[in-house]
């Protein structure tokens, strides 16, 4: 296959999860767009023998697919799997969210659209309640405050294979949230897309499957703090921060409803919510907040 045919790449980064990386293939490999116009990358940072031997025999099958096991870090492994792209623009797919039909079909017609001039992308998928179509922003700042809360969300991200390849690959990554290196890579380009269109769906999981990272330093003291060097270094307003930690605001407060108050079951390490939280934000808003968003459900105006 020629390299310079690839339009597309899909990188699947995994820690070897089989019921939920393979029917993702599935679906991938489901669509009728030729094979020489997309690869299909999986790099597994996980050690499940059963998940190798399977991946083994997907390479068998399929010709544009790349499988790699790599020694990186929990989500360090996204990085690993762009690293070895060689379309002209790399979708980040979790490894649990399946390809709609005529998704593929949807990114190398984009692709193809946006090769010359190359604006910044991200793929909400519908996360945004009344959002469609495309969103187009003329500078970085109005673009982060379009993604809101949601560029913490790896699953949306997609970058230009030629971004990538100037970004020095050597520095230290954000071991929580790597890919906001990439989101935030250019911060000077003419124009900006949220595409709102759905592409994927989840398949359904109980929280007590997903990350064993911790949760409340992630939202708590991780995100709000990139945001907060963005602001810094001027490279988004005031006003656009505020947003973004308000909104996270609400998002830390259902988390601490769910996980701390109900103690819902999960994977995830609870143990730093009581030094994280007061970080950026003070007990007390929390509260108010959870008791607000309480309000609002029972009046069904949420």
């Amino acid at each position: 296959m020629s390299e310079k045919q690839v339009m597309v790449s899909l990188a699947v980064p995994t820690n070897g999860v089989t019921e939920w990386v393979l029917p993702v293939l599935d679906s991938i490999y489901q669509d009728d767009t030729d094979h020489q116009a997309f690869e299909v990358i999986v790099t597994d940072n996980g050690d499940n023998e059963e998940f190798r031997r399977k991946m083994e025999q997907y390479c068998e099958r399929y010709d544009n697919l790349i499988y790699q096991r790599t020694t990186a870090k929990q989500f360090l492994n996204q990085v690993e799997a762009f690293k070895l792209a060689s379309g002209r623009l790399i979708k980040f797919v979790n490894h649990r969210m399946k390809l709609l039909p005529g998704t593929i079909r949807a990114l190398v017609d984009f692709a193809g659209e946006y090769e010359d001039t190359k604006p910044g992308i991200y793929f909400m998928n519908g996360a945004i309640a009344g959002k469609q179509g495309q969103e187009e922003f003329a500078d970085f700042d109005g673009y982060v405050a379009g993604l809101r809360r949601f560029s913490s969300w790896s699953a949306g991200t997609t970058m230009w294979k030629e971004d990538f390849d100037r970004m020095d690959t050597s520095v230290e990554f954000n071991a929580t949230f790597p890919h906001t290196d990439f989101v935030f890579s250019d911060k000077h380009k003419k124009k900006y897309i949220i595409d709102h269109r759905v592409l994927f769906e989840e398949i359904p999981v109980d929280d007590t499957k997903k990350g064993r990272y911790d949760l409340f330093h992630a939202f708590g003291v991780e995100f709000p703090g990139l945001m907060l060097d963005l602001c810094r270094k001027g490279e988004i307003s005031k006003e656009t921060f505020l947003k973004i930690k308000q909104e996270n605001l609400v998002f830390l407060a259902e988390l601490y409803f769910g996980y701390v108050i109900r103690k819902l079951p999960c994977s995830y390490d609870l143990s730093g919510y009581r030094a994280s939280i007061p970080v950026f934000y003070s007990n007390g808003a929390v509260w108010r907040t959870m008791a607000h968003i309480g309000l609002e459900k029972l009046t069904g105006k949420r």
